[in-house]
């Protein structure tokens, strides 16, 4: 029986996009399941290919805010964030988690406490 494969969805510039795609096709074990330009466009996308994985890359310093629509649709697949002018990739990760009041209390004064305050 053979292993499913990782799906990947790419998100960036088109020249990017189609890179990494030829380099990532090599890979047996990985399926890259479609592209997209932006991170907005690529939410109608992502929801109709249920990769494991998104990769974006960009140059873009706003891209933290233009995640939010990926995180807030599917929190449970992580983001692979690579800025072109930087030599490192961050991984983003979101999850619901149900809380009480004491609960966001208790964060308050842990952060409060971290910062001094």
């Amino acid at each position: 029986m053979e292993a499913e494969k990782c799906r990947i969805f790419l998100v960036g510039h088109t020249l990017f996009t189609e890179s990494l795609g030829q380099i990532l096709a090599d890979t047996e074990s990985i399926q890259v399941v479609g592209t997209a330009v932006s991170p907005t466009q690529a939410v109608t996308a992502v929801s109709q290919t249920a990769p494991h994985i998104i990769i974006v890359a960009n140059i873009s310093e706003q891209t933290q805010t233009n995640l939010q629509p990926l995180l807030a649709l599917l929190p449970a697949i992580p983001i692979i964030h690579a800025d072109l002018n930087q030599d490192y990739v961050q991984i983003i990760t979101s999850r619901r988690v149900s809380a009480r009041r004491t609960d966001l209390l208790e964060a308050i004064e842990e952060l409060s406490t971290r910062t001094g305050n």
